[in-house]
């Protein structure tokens, strides 16, 4: 990647943030916030609504026909940019004024982008193994595809599923930019917690949290680890050595993922999860926050591109909606808003629904839960803070001592009560927080009593209150997907406790200063906090001490230098193809197991193959998709090994192969003379053991 070209990204990344935030200060204009929070807020959630504003002209009229990416998505995207940079360009000046203070958002972003840039410059940059591969496939065929929708990368001549739409608000600008797939991978792996931790800054300030919460919070959301790292050093582990798989699989469930922010941005995969990310954060602080009809349209928006980019995040979605909307307002207004947002959705949601999808295979009750231990050592920090803030406002709720002390204790005996009878801790926990919660915020108060919390005590409250009510939703409900049994509650603790983070984190946050600002056993609160955040502190301590230790060799950011080192001529293969390949041709290539090697020409290079990872095939589709993947399988045996020349070039024509790639792994499976049909076709490039056949037959 040269220098022009990465100066091109970042100016493509810096036109799509200045039409964000002009949008932003024009829906912001005469809002009642004081100038610097919502000045910041303008800053911090600028490049997601911009990226999203690029994205969904192009993006819309995909569920209607075919949209070519470079004759009309990218000029629509420009156009758009443009429309909202000329729409509230003029509102700029009185929303961002030129104080040192807006330094601080802007200090946020690049020092999370350039510290995740450190860590991905060694072994991390490496696009290989997991499901890496998986995520690169989709990136390189959204940076090469000439059309939407998209065609699937791993069964030519299908489109692809329902869950591309967050790469594609990143694959838009690196196309844009012209940047090489292998490099745009490790970009945006760096970009994505850059963009969480100031768009966590922004919904703190958007709250009406203050400027050290709110970078408190934003680095926390990112940073933080879990008590299972101080659970392995306090062990005896090394804090080098910390096994983080061991943490991202902490329910009692060995295949149940539990990973959190700081996990998944260091592994690197560009899943939905991932990449959708920055929007659930954006949403978060944004939904119900601005009062008009142009507010609710907003929200609309972003609800729809949170969930066309990951449908897991519907839940929690709708929990930020509510939440939002009622940290503003009372609850008929608030719930009427909330509806009011689900029409706009409706709409921006089109291509989602048009998109295919597996089966829902239903839903499962009441089945098992997650025990206390586990849910603790994941959640750690993020239970501490607003378990205590809960309290201290409880006892603050009530003028006589009496009262205080029943308001305090009522609802934990309520959470151990159901503990009793449920014999599940995290539902019975959470119940009784959102009790607490609820009562706080709808009690009728009296001459001389204590107002109900208001501003970023009420904000941190309903949000601590949906983090902890989406935790105990895999205690009560299970979706039932492809896994089977054994993996029966993975998906459902994985979203669920992703997408609680966020709300735990930043909820946490805006509750600090309550929980720090108590005048009864003050010594004991501030020593259990501090505790809490230094065990916080171990993961995020690891990732340092182990990057900065590392010897190996540093790849700096191109991810397929693993290629180069050990398959050179698999590497000039994939630039050939780039840079010769006709337009919609189709590769054949072995394909084999998940998380391996196996379909790495077609991810790399960006052109559709006959058949990639079979499983996933049939995550994505469901059960109807095995007869046409074995039917792929079998097919692509028979184009590698039969030295019947019709059968193969009739195979060939019906996947519309334009070319066969021929490697290490095809002469591994197939035998060295794997593809024995190779003469009847022109040779078209080779280089050490690999070679590309062109089909013009």
């Amino acid at each position: 990647m040269t220098v022009p070209t990465a100066l091109l990204f970042a100016f493509v990344l810096l036109l799509a943030g200045a039409s964000g935030a002009a949008v932003l200060a024009r829906l912001f204009r005469g809002d009642e916030a004081d100038l610097d929070s919502r000045a910041d807020a303008v800053l911090a959630f600028a490049v997601p609504v911009g990226l999203v504003l690029a994205a969904m002209p192009g993006w819309l009229l995909s569920s209607f026909f075919y949209v070519p990416i470079v004759r009309l998505a990218l000029p629509l995207a420009f156009l758009a940019l443009t429309g909202g940079l000329l729409w509230g360009g003029a509102d700029l000046p009185a929303v961002l004024p030129r104080t040192r203070a807006r330094l601080v958002p802007i200090a946020i972003f690049f020092g999370v982008f350039l510290f995740f840039l450190w860590i991905r410059w060694a072994n991390f940059a490496e696009i290989r193994q997991t499901e890496k591969p998986m995520d690169f496939a989709v990136l390189s065929g959204l940076m090469t595809t000439t059309r939407l929708p998209f065609p699937d990368p791993w069964l030519s001549g299908e489109r692809f599923p329902y869950y591309h739409f967050g790469t594609y608000l990143f694959a838009l600008p690196a196309r844009a930019a012209r940047v090489p797939s292998e490099y745009a991978y490790n970009l945006v792996a760096a970009l994505l917690p850059a963009l969480v931790a100031v768009a966590g800054f922004g919904a703190i300030r958007a709250r009406r949290g203050g400027t050290a919460i709110a970078v408190f919070g934003g680095l926390l959301l990112v940073l933080g680890g879990t008590f299972d790292g101080a659970r392995q050093f306090l062990s005896g582990k090394p804090l080098v050595d910390l096994d983080w798989w061991v943490s991202s699989r902490r329910v009692e469930n060995p295949n149940t993922i539990t990973e959190w922010p700081l996990f998944t941005f260091r592994l690197g995969d560009l899943h939905p999860h991932a990449v959708t990310f920055p929007f659930l954060v954006t949403l978060l602080g944004l939904a119900g926050r601005i009062g008009r009809v142009s507010g609710t349209l907003l929200d609309g928006l972003l609800l729809a591109a949170v969930v066309s980019a990951n449908p897991w995040d519907l839940p929690a979605s709708l929990l930020i909606l509510g939440a939002g909307n009622l940290a503003e307002r009372d609850f008929k207004p608030a719930f009427i808003r909330s509806l009011a947002t689900l029409l706009p959705a409706a709409f921006f949601l089109l291509p989602f629904a048009r998109s295919p999808r597996p089966a829902f295979n239903g839903l499962s009750w009441w089945k098992e839960g997650t025990g206390a231990a586990d849910a603790f050592l994941h959640f750690g920090v993020l239970a501490v803070i607003p378990a205590l803030a809960l309290g201290i406002a409880l006892v603050r709720s009530q003028t006589r001592a009496d009262r205080s002390l029943v308001a305090a204790c009522a609802f934990p005996a309520l959470a151990l009560a159901l503990v009793v009878l449920t014999k599940k801790p995290v539902f019975s926990l959470a119940a009784g927080f959102a009790a607490g919660v609820a009562w706080l915020l709808l009690r009728e108060t009296g001459p001389g009593e204590p107002e109900r919390p208001a501003g970023a005590l009420r904000a941190g409250l309903l949000l601590a209150a949906s983090g902890a009510v989406l935790a105990a939703v895999p205690d009560v409900v299970l979706v039932s997907d492809s896994y089977g049994a054994s993996m029966r509650r993975m998906n459902t603790v994985f979203k669920c406790f992703m997408g609680a983070w966020p709300l735990l984190a930043l909820g946490g946050a805006l509750l600090l200063p309550l929980a720090l600002a108590s005048r009864h056993a003050r010594v004991f609160i501030r020593v259990a906090v501090v505790a809490a955040l230094v065990a916080a502190l171990a993961h995020p301590l690891s990732a340092i001490w182990f990057r900065a230790k590392w010897n190996g060799p540093l790849d700096g950011l191109d991810g397929l230098r693993w290629m180069a080192r050990e398959a050179p001529g698999d590497r000039e293969s994939v630039f050939w193809l780039r840079t010769h390949a006709v337009e919609g041709a189709v590769l054949a290539e072995a394909t084999g197991n998940a998380y391996s090697d196996y379909g790495r020409i077609g991810a790399a290079s960006g052109l559709p193959i006959v058949l990639g990872w079979e499983n996933h095939e049939g995550l994505w589709r469901g059960g109807g998709s095995v007869a046409e993947t074995s039917a792929r399988k079998r097919d692509l045996k028979l184009i590698y090994t039969s030295e019947e020349f019709e059968g193969v070039l009739k195979l060939l024509h019906q996947y519309q192969v334009r070319y066969v790639f021929v490697g290490a792994l095809e002469k591994r499976d197939f035998g060295p003379n794997a593809f024995p049909m190779r003469a009847n076709f022109r040779r078209a490039f080779a280089s050490g053991d690999a070679a590309i056949f062109e089909i013009l037959k």
